[in-house]
């Protein structure tokens, strides 16, 4: 079945919300939350899939040792 331009479109802006709301919940996480660190690890893994979030980089904190 072909998809019309609209169901790409909210299929698009469904799977990057889904991956804002998996990010939000790995920064806001209650016993783990995600540090500087760890998302400069996912950039240089994932850079297609994490760039967006580098904005990020200047907020979260640094990994405590």
């Amino acid at each position: 079945m072909t998809m019309t331009q609209l169901q790409h479109y909210e299929r698009s802006r469904k799977r990057l919300a889904d991956g804002d709301i998996a990010f939000m919940e790995m920064v806001a996480h209650p016993t783990n939350p995600m540090t500087r660190e760890d998302l400069q690890a996912l950039i240089k893994l994932r850079p297609d899939h994490y760039s967006r979030f580098s904005g990020w980089l200047d907020v979260l904190p640094n990994r405590k040792i």
